[in-house]
């Protein structure tokens, strides 16, 4: 498990991930530290958090499928989470690794003849239909299941103070700057404690027609990091 945070900020979305992959062997975990886990679509951007078959099908799909709405990136999951749940019906914590398994994703729509970016969460514990839209400025946050739930509301209700929403397009970097800062504040925090969460992590941004995903980004032991990212261009394979 890992973890996954998600904002909208109107004028653009910052979706983030760590980098550990968490592998067991004879009951033993082992790590890799060099997983990319944001990734762009034919829509915007999607990261996920949980058991890795399902999240790399899903990876798979979305790599190789042109996507236009997010029924179909919904109906992706789905199918995903069957093929897997039926390859890996052996395994006796099969399905609370699916219960523990979701997305977000950034796409474009259209509300009174206008373009709007929306952030879309996709995890089995959220509602019946398992699927929300968060509204700008409020963050969403998939936790690594060793946190307990005192720590991950306060972890919420930092993010939510500290979020920086630009009310110009004049304030778009300096937005992405400290916000990408927060999240990286968050992760150096949760990392110590937390054996699924690397030092490391990946950000993505979507702005309008744009995307852009940084390199992995180390964390130094002062809390100190570098992330160069710049939008290039529409979203596409």
């Amino acid at each position: 498990m890992t973890i996954a945070v998600g904002i909208n900020l109107g004028l653009y979305a910052i979706l983030a991930a760590d980098t550990r992959t968490t592998y067991h062997r004879l009951g033993m975990p082992f790590y890799d530290d060099n997983s990319s886990k944001v990734q762009k679509t034919t829509m915007g951007l999607i990261t996920g958090a949980g058991l890795c078959a399902l999240l790399d099908g899903v990876k798979r799909k979305l790599a190789t499928e042109q996507v236009t709405d997010t029924e179909r990136v919904l109906l992706i999951i789905k199918e995903e989470t069957e093929i897997t749940r039926n390859a890996w019906r052996g395994y006796p914590q099969i399905e609370s690794g699916i219960e523990q398994t979701g997305w977000m994703f950034s796409y474009m729509t259209v509300l009174d003849g206008q373009p709007l970016l929306r952030l879309g969460v996709f995890h089995p514990r959220l509602n019946r239909e398992m699927h929300v839209t968060y509204e700008v400025g409020d963050p969403a946050v998939i936790f690594p299941v060793e946190l307990d739930s005192r720590m991950a509301d306060r972890i919420h209700d930092l993010v939510l103070r500290r979020i920086n929403v630009p009310t110009s397009v004049a304030d778009l970097q300096s937005s992405i700057e400290q916000n990408s800062a927060l999240i990286g504040t968050v992760i150096s925090e949760l990392q110590p404690s937390c054996p699924s969460i690397s030092g490391r992590f990946q950000i993505g941004i979507h702005s309008g027609g744009q995307t852009s995903i940084s390199n992995l980004v180390g964390i130094g032991e002062d809390g100190t990091f570098t992330l160069d990212i710049r939008l290039d261009g529409p979203s596409s394979r």
